[in-house]
């Protein structure tokens, strides 16, 4: 399968399943909504009817944040582990659904809401190893390059004479560790690939599987995921311009500005299942001809 068969048969699949894809936008944007709910009730009960409110319709004062912080000093601080558990809570939550995507995927046009239940549950336990692993792969990845090479370069630069051509090892840190991060990422589609189509129980027989199949067609995999990846970053790109310069001076304006916001976050979501998508097409299109290449060289080695 060329990557760009690929492409267009996760967005396909992707768009087939907009039920699948409401249910990832809907779960996140509900979990949002619970953790936003007391910095609402805080701000309001801070602000109330004042002209300060009216003047933060209009735009964000940073006279009138550094007061808030100071008069809600402790509630930030719980607030702020609150924030730190919700972030656990979504990536379980995530991980557990991706099971269900990953299981229709695999599955085929016919599948539907019990596949996705079915994917659930049997898949939430190993995806959650993988991603303990791929925290793993990210942490070793940080380290490197915001630990020991950022170290090593910040020495060169102190005792370098000629500081210029010396600063596009800085650049060049950053970029390699960006880069590290996406391959990673992109590693960790194949390794659930890979278990929901091989029928992998081990996350590390998985990833080490799918390492191999991500190094022989890393070109390729790279251009998938890369491609589907700028095409998300896009949607994300177009929300923050929205969201800067729609005017918010109504309850009318109000209303079209979150209504366009969030289609916007449901397109992100739909690109990122199609994303998932290309890679169990792409990693499918592989294991079928494997195996119907190993009845063949079977049959041919009984016929010698």
């Amino acid at each position: 399968m060329k990557p760009s068969a690929a492409i267009g048969q996760g967005l396909t699949t992707a768009w087939r399943n907009k039920w699948m894809v409401s249910i990832f936008f809907g779960c996140n944007l509900l979990m949002a909504a619970a953790v936003a709910a007391p910095m609402h009730d805080a701000i309001a009960d801070h602000v109330g009817n004042s002209a300060v409110g009216r003047q933060l319709a209009d735009g964000f004062s940073a006279a009138w944040l550094a007061e808030f912080t100071i008069v809600n000093g402790e509630f930030l601080k719980h607030f702020s582990v609150g924030v730190m558990y919700a972030g656990i809570l979504f990536l379980a939550l995530n991980t557990l659904l991706s099971g269900g995507a990953f299981e229709v995927f695999a599955s085929g046009q016919e599948a539907g809401l019990h596949a996705f239940g079915r994917g659930m549950g049997k898949y939430f336990g190993r995806f959650a190893r993988i991603a303990v692993i791929g925290s793993l792969l990210y942490w070793l990845a940080f380290c490197i390059f915001n630990g020991v090479l950022e170290k090593w370069i910040a020495a060169i630069l102190q005792s370098a004479s000629v500081a210029g051509p010396w600063m596009w090892l800085g650049l060049a840190r950053v970029a390699l560790l960006v880069a590290s991060v996406l391959v990673v990422n992109a590693l960790m589609e194949y390794a659930k690939a890979d278990m929901v189509i091989d029928e992998h129980t081990s996350a590390i027989a998985a990833f080490l599987h799918a390492a191999g199949f991500f190094l022989s067609h890393f070109g390729r995999v790279m251009l998938i995921y890369l491609t589907l990846g700028l095409l998300t970053a896009a949607s994300l790109v177009v929300y923050v311009v929205f969201a800067r310069w729609m005017p918010q001076h109504s309850v009318a304006t109000i209303f079209i500005w979150f209504a366009v916001a969030q289609a916007l976050l449901w397109l992100r979501w739909m690109l990122r299942l199609a994303s998932w998508g290309a890679a169990v097409a792409y990693y499918g299109s592989h294991a079928r001809s494997r195996g119907a290449a190993e009845p063949a060289a079977a049959e041919g080695y009984t016929a010698d």
